[in-house]
């Protein structure tokens, strides 16, 4: 591909050129730039000088063309005017592209999904698509724009991921109120997906995953539909059965040691839509 730039001007002076033409007068131009008169003239006699013609006649405070700085302000209206549809049509296209978001099926079914509603009543041009899956999907190769992960108190900030904290909150050991009162290790123990994560935090608490009654029930939806049934106890974050809690359709059991979880949005580093940093601090207000 040629290098267009190679023999042209500067953008800056071709920008002052452009701002003068338009203006008719240096101070104008200066003010529409943002910048003082006289580095408008500077720029337009620079750039003067590089073609090697005259393109202003300057008559007191106002400024006219001469017929080669006709011709070029005539050039700089088409170019600059593509340039900028070009750019307008970039941002409403990203401004209409779906925000791809990961999550856990969980989090995604019992906490953002519900919400949604509430979001879309202040953002209501910003499409959303839950991705439930793996919370550890590779952000950038698969082309998502945030993701909702569970983290413990001593993580770190991947290269090149940009990580907002959510909310902190206790695991907790929850089940129906008629399960309470006896042991919670002898108690079925729902499991819904259990991963190396989960029993990792077991341990911490001092509890053998290979001691609990495990029963399988499919998906985390399920389990705390079961647990609500009173067909097991479960183990949930304070935030995601604190609904159940307070209407008592579940109690926490006496199990000590359990950890606090952060619930955090994660990002690819750099540039970014509007629509993304809108999504993460809406979370923030739902967790």
């Amino acid at each position: 591909m040629p290098n267009r730039w190679r023999n042209l001007p500067s953008l800056s002076s071709l920008r002052a050129f452009d701002a003068t033409a338009r203006q008719g007068s240096f101070a104008e131009a200066g003010r529409v730039l943002n910048v003082t008169h006289a580095a408008v003239t500077q720029a337009v006699r620079g750039l003067e000088a590089e073609l090697g013609v005259p393109l202003v006649r300057r008559s007191g405070r106002t400024v006219g063309l001469t017929e080669a700085g006709a011709q070029l302000a005539q050039s700089l209206d088409v170019g600059f005017g593509a340039l900028a549809e070009g750019v307008a049509a970039l941002r409403q296209r990203e401004a209409r592209r779906v925000l791809r978001v990961a999550t856990t099926t969980f989090i995604a079914e019992t906490h953002v999904m519900p919400r949604l509603p509430g979001f879309w009543a202040k953002h209501p041009g910003v499409e959303v698509a839950m991705s439930p899956g793996p919370a550890s999907v590779d952000l950038v190769r698969e082309g998502y724009d945030l993701a909702i992960r569970a983290l413990e108190d001593d993580w770190a900030e991947p290269e090149g991921l940009e990580i907002r904290q959510l909310a902190r909150t206790p695991l907790l050991a929850t089940c129906a109120p008629a399960l309470a009162g006896g042991d919670p290790l002898d108690l079925p123990w729902l499991d819904g997906q259990w991963t190396a994560w989960d029993e990792k935090q077991l341990r911490k608490a001092g509890i053998d995953p290979a001691r609990l009654h495990r029963v399988q029930v499919g998906s985390p939806h399920l389990e705390m539909s079961a647990t609500r049934q009173g067909l097991g106890a479960m183990f949930a974050t304070e935030i995601i059965c604190r609904a159940d809690l307070e209407a008592g359709r579940l109690v926490v059991l006496p199990i000590e040691g359990l950890p606090f979880v952060n619930y955090v949005a994660v990002m690819p580093r750099g540039p970014r839509r509007a629509a993304v940093d809108q999504f993460a601090d809406w979370l923030a207000t739902i967790f």
